[in-house]
């Protein structure tokens, strides 16, 4: 039980780490213009929101205790993380104000991230 809650405390971290590299990517759009720089935002917000959602489902059950139950659940959380995370992106770009190179480029940085992701969970 308490590994669980080690992971489930180092799985926000990372989210955390997500937010804050989204925050850098919107201040070094800043430079470019307040639209870019919220188009950035709003695409970092989505792999951040999505990440969140998974985390929910991933955590809701200990994979120590209830294997079958936690694998369903993380397979139930990435399937619905990619559904949202399409329809955020579709829901986004609708708006003129969007502009999509910020967008995508903040949302593609905050996602390879996770390759990264070895350093917040060590085994």
């Amino acid at each position: 039980m308490q590994e669980l809650k080690n992971n489930k405390k180092r799985a926000y971290l990372f989210v955390l780490s997500q937010l804050l590299l989204t925050l850098l990517c919107v201040v070094a759009y800043l430079t470019v213009s307040s639209t870019a720089a919220m188009s950035a935002f709003k695409g970092g917000l989505i792999a951040v929101v999505v990440n969140v959602v998974f985390l929910l489902l991933a955590f809701k059950h200990d994979a120590a205790t209830q294997p079958d139950y936690a694998l369903g659940a993380i397979q139930r959380g990435l399937s619905l993380k990619l559904m949202l995370a399409a329809l955020l992106m579709a829901v986004v770009l609708q708006n003129k104000q969007t502009e999509a190179e910020p967008l995508l480029l903040t949302y593609v940085a905050v996602v390879i991230l996770q390759c990264f992701k070895g350093f917040f969970f060590k085994h």
